[in-house]
């Protein structure tokens, strides 16, 4: 416990270190810094949209050729499909 509290100080110690130093700028970089983080969220949660309205438009395509309605399902029913269909995998310690 008190090693946690040692390394807590020497971090707000750094970080008053790094306030002082940067001035002005500090609210810039961090800006930056959490901005950059924010837009690469926002990317990857797109390719995870993206990869989720493929499977949709495969599944319609499927459900056509099979003699369906050929009308698109709904992203998230065909990715709850997906997710009942795949096998549970075991927690590993």
């Amino acid at each position: 416990m008190f090693l946690r509290y040692i390394i807590a100080m020497g971090l707000a110690a750094l970080a008053i270190l790094f306030a002082i130093i940067l001035g002005d700028y500090g609210p810039w970089y961090l800006s930056w810094f959490l901005g950059t983080g924010f837009m690469v969220l926002v990317a990857a949660s797109a390719g995870v949209l993206f990869e989720a309205q493929e499977d949709a438009a495969k599944a319609a395509t499927g459900q056509a050729a099979a003699g369906g309605s050929g009308k698109a399902d709904d992203v998230a029913r065909v990715v709850a499909a997906e997710a009942t269909s795949k096998p549970a995998r075991r927690a590993t310690r």
